[in-house]
């Protein structure tokens, strides 16, 4: 199980090589209609690098929506599972993808998903620092 571990984060992005990379699993299984909702155990309490998504058993569309619990429901990504696993960074959309455009977050991450493939199990890993 991943622990949750409060990241320091240094002004001067040149240390940032003795920073610990942290990851929080969540483990999502669709119901008999597709939904979905977990939120996870721990907060992330850091900057939010990528979103990891493994396919698991899902082969056909379904599309997990990423957000925050608190303070309010951010959305941080989009995916639909079924086109396979996959690393995705996440920037704050609109600006340059580079170290002064992530998020930093101190909030549980809640998956959702909304008519989806039945009865299916898929996982998250949300990689921060």
């Amino acid at each position: 199980m991943v622990k949750y571990y409060a990241a320091t984060l240094h002004k001067n992005y040149a240390q940032d090589v003795k920073q610990k990379i942290f990851i929080e699993k969540l483990t999502v299984t669709t119901d008999g209609d597709g939904d979905a909702a977990v939120t996870s155990d721990n907060y992330v309490n850091g900057e939010l690098l990528a979103i990891v998504y493994d396919d698991g058993t899902i082969t056909a569309a379904t599309t997990a929506t990423i957000t925050t619990s608190t303070p309010i429901a951010l959305t941080l990504d989009s995916y639909n599972v079924d086109s396979g696993d996959v690393y995705r960074p996440i920037y704050i959309e609109g600006i340059d993808a580079d170290l002064s455009s992530r998020y930093f977050l101190d909030s549980k991450i809640v998956a959702t998903v909304s008519s989806g493939q039945a009865s299916k199990t898929f996982y998250i890993y949300v990689v921060y620092r």
